[in-house]
């Protein structure tokens, strides 16, 4: 029950939604989310995982709020490694906060991340959000005084060879700046740490990871009106490895 007296039950998936779907918000689709899993089973990611547990907070007995969650792949390997933490899942998408809670064994909610989250004042020790929208004043809000808020962003050489061939959408300049400034009024930086690798593809791994974000919904607008499926150069027909860069920023902020 909420503090406005609703009651909610989750189903027998292990999620709560709380999405109006006659607004017309929708999530990532089914088709992005296996592309997503089949990329991230690879490992091709792993290090920003490592990374992440290396900044993230490593006290016993905390609650993580992981907004944007999508599969729940860094959210489930955080808590291999913090077994007595408490998390939940978020994401808009049912699909998502579906395989979210399978993967971290934990509750999950579909939830509109631009929308109040349903989260009590003060609740979460850590909120993390891995290339996910950022609601500033409700992360402010559900986090604990002595909390953190951890954020993953993609550096600006991020999967270069893939926007030079088409097959990624743009990305903004000055991605970090604009970050900072936007969490400015609620947040400061506590502790930042860069990454930067390259992973050899196969055209089949290309493929996937061209089709598991952003892209994947223009892509898959592009495919209904029918204008081809947008290989481009780095297609899935390519037999040689491809090399392309994964290039990443992790942010620890603290309450201002």
């Amino acid at each position: 029950m909420c503090s406005s007296g609703h009651v909610y039950d989750a189903n027998k998936r292990g999620y709560l939604s709380l999405v109006d779907r006659s607004r017309g918000i929708v999530g990532d689709s089914p088709a992005i989310l296996a592309a997503r899993d089949r990329f991230l089973a690879g490992g091709h990611y792993s290090p920003i995982v490592n990374l992440l547990d290396a900044v993230a907070p490593q006290d016993p007995h905390l609650s993580l709020l992981d907004s944007g969650c999508g599969t729940g792949y860094y959210l489930a390997r955080l808590l291999e490694r913090r077994t007595d933490w408490q998390a939940l899942a978020l994401d808009v998408s049912v699909d998502a906060v579906a395989q979210a809670a399978r993967a971290a064994r934990s509750p999950g909610v579909v939830a509109d991340v631009w929308q109040p989250l349903p989260v009590r004042d003060g609740r979460a020790d850590v909120v993390l959000c891995v290339f996910a929208p950022r609601n500033v004043p409700e992360f402010a809000r559900v986090l604990a005084p002595e909390g953190r808020l951890v954020v993953v962003t993609p550096a600006q050489s991020h999967l270069e060879q893939l926007r030079d061939a088409g097959r990624v959408i743009g990305m903004q300049a000055d991605k970090l700046a604009h970050l900072d400034a936007t969490l400015v009024s609620s947040f400061v930086v506590d502790r930042r740490e860069s990454l930067q690798y390259t992973v050899e593809l196969t055209g089949d791994e290309v493929d996937s990871l061209a089709s598991m974000g952003p892209s994947g919904h223009h892509h898959a607008q592009g495919a209904s009106r029918g204008s081809g499926d947008g290989a481009g150069a780095l297609g899935a027909a390519a037999s040689a490895l491809t090399p392309v860069t994964v290039a990443v920023d992790v942010s620890v902020y603290r309450p201002a």
